[in-house]
């Protein structure tokens, strides 16, 4: 990835220290300790390799915290960075396995200790993305997997990540929690969170699983819904057609 060029600069005429000025895309990574290594030859580089190994950590994290809130599904088994697209940045698209950005993880650890933290864009995409490969084990593939991936993280911080799952997330909403089932308070990184929330989870994945099996509802319930919202959204936005009108 080029990320442009900066000049190397003095921090001080008596300092005896230089410094150079990252792209802002790189600011996520202040404060991580960085290898530097220098490769000689025709054109010298000098490469800054950072330290992910904390970031690594909340991915390992929240996998088990997602193979304790889908135990009443099944077993998920351990955490296999080989069953995802590791990158600094999530990209935009990806083929078969779900990706994992170490900017995100990084964003998690410094948001953690705050109220924010606990719904942070960051971590919804690492959760909605981490349960897109434990449903892989479960049977759930290809756009229905990413629903439940979407679903789950929507479930625990209250945030969607944008995935145009909007049907799939509100169906979950209802499943989980319409059913006299209290949603629970408290931090994602909480084992009793995540253990409230399991007998719920069952239901919705039991709904992904009808869908999977019925191809034909999911598409009929799918399409009445999207139909129902324009409607409404068409209710809601003719007065302000009218008045403009006027």
């Amino acid at each position: 990835m080029y990320l442009g060029i900066r000049r190397v600069r003095s921090a001080g005429r008596t300092s005896g220290s230089i410094e150079i000025t990252l792209p802002t895309d790189l600011q996520i990574l202040e404060g991580v300790e960085c290898q530097m290594m220098v490769r000689d030859g025709t054109r010298p580089e000098i490469v800054l390799q950072p330290d992910l190994s904390a970031a690594q950590a909340i991915f390992q994290e929240l996998w088990q915290k997602l193979r304790l809130g889908l135990g009443e599904i099944g077993e998920i088994g351990d955490f296999s960075p080989g069953d995802f697209s590791l990158a600094l940045f999530s990209p935009r698209h990806w083929p078969s396995r779900p990706p994992l950005a170490y900017a995100d993880a990084l964003a998690v650890l410094r948001q953690r200790s705050s109220p924010q933290g606990q719904g942070s864009e960051a971590l919804t995409r690492l959760l909605a993305f981490l349960t897109v490969g434990a449903v892989y084990s479960l049977g759930l593939t290809g756009s229905l997997a990413l629903a439940f991936g979407d679903a789950i993280a929507y479930l625990i911080t209250g945030l969607s990540t944008g995935l145009g799952t909007d049907f799939e997330r509100g169906m979950a909403h209802q499943v989980c929690w319409g059913s006299g089932c209290a949603q629970p308070s408290g931090s994602p990184f909480e084992d009793s969170v995540w253990h409230k929330a399991r007998p719920g989870f069952r239901r919705v994945f039991e709904e992904f699983v009808a869908w999977k099996e019925n191809p034909e509802t999911y598409a009929a319930a799918r399409e009445k819904w999207y139909r129902a919202w324009t409607v409404e959204m068409g209710v809601r936005t003719s007065p302000v057609k009218e008045y403009a009108e006027a």
